[in-house]
């Protein structure tokens, strides 16, 4: 896939290991048949999997593996909410069929791409670690990348996380306790929990315009972290003022951490059309050019490359 350029407007330096860029580029939506089901199912099958749980319940995960051998790098995609989208959904993810580029773009670079699930439930529960036994998104996340390591076509020691949306306070999670993880991209995340930020009770949500850390639990979430990070954001999405805020704090404690903000981007534009009824959006999911530039940024800082 040819590389999308962008005007760049902004280059605001935090610290010697993080820093903020901004793009330009057009809001226009862009044909996605050409960057999809680029990678035959013959040469690559998608193989359904199904993880065991530390508490005996199924996660499924949707595998494609690249021609070759030997051991591999491997990506591990967490979709946003909710969690328990089925297999069905990540198979079609992985396939490319609902227009969505990301997932084929790894495997085309040699990648081993495991789509994976984690469970759903009660929103200040079960997506940060429990106190009280029970089990929650963040075990689910920890069982798949033990899987992932296991593989015999993974290389252990270059596994990359990408999570969007809630799949992004997943990650943020996960690289906070498994902290050999070899880079995190976390696309338009969604870091309230990760951050001290709870749903008011009755399912509401809170102005996330105006939503402030907690000191106490950002700080133990922040401070074990060793991975490199990179945050993708648009500055469409109500969740930029957090995703500011998370990357602050990661540049405050020393993190490597990087943010490019896209002009014009929607909530989860970094993956293209998902199949998702999207009534906020005028057009509907559509492939943007910053979709692509974001993509390639990805690729390439998967790979540890500027």
């Amino acid at each position: 896939m040819k590389a999308t350029c962008l005007a760049l407007a902004a280059l605001v330096p935090v610290t010697a290991a993080a820093e903020v860029r901004r793009h330009g580029g057009s809001p226009a939506a862009l044909p996605h048949e050409k960057y999809v089901r680029v990678v035959s199912e013959a040469d690559s099958p998608v193989q359904e999997v199904y993880v065991k749980a530390k508490d005996g319940v199924y996660i499924a995960a949707a595998v494609r593996k690249p021609k070759g051998e030997g051991r591999r790098p491997a990506i591990i995609f967490f979709h946003g909410a909710p969690g328990g989208r089925g297999m069905a959904q990540l198979v079609g993810w992985a396939k490319g069929a609902t227009g969505g580029p990301v997932w084929e773009r790894f495997l085309q670079e040699g990648y081993v791409v495991v789509v994976a699930d984690y469970r759903g439930g009660d929103w200040n529960t079960v997506n940060k670690p429990s106190t009280a036994g029970v089990v929650t998104a963040i075990d689910d996340g920890i069982t798949i990348i033990d899987h992932v390591k296991a593989m015999p076509e993974v290389d252990p020691a270059r596994i990359t996380l990408y999570g969007v949306s809630l799949g992004g306070n997943l990650v943020a999670y996960l690289v906070s306790k498994v902290p050999d993880i070899h880079r995190a991209i976390l696309g338009a995340p969604a870091p309230l929990w990760f951050l001290g930020v709870a749903l008011p009770p009755g399912g509401g949500r809170p102005d996330l315009s105006t939503v402030k850390a907690d000191p106490a639990v950002a700080g133990p979430n922040i401070a074990p972290i060793k991975t490199p990070i990179l945050i993708l954001v648009g500055t469409e999405d109500r969740l930029l003022t957090i995703d500011t805020i998370l990357h602050d704090l990661l540049a405050e404690a020393g993190k490597t951490v990087r943010m490019e903000v896209y002009e014009h981007g929607y909530h989860d534009f970094v993956l293209g059309p998902q199949g998702q009824n999207r009534p906020d959006l005028k057009e509907g999911e559509i492939l943007m050019e910053g979709a692509l530039d974001a993509l390639e940024k990805s690729v390439a800082f998967a790979k540890g490359l500027p």
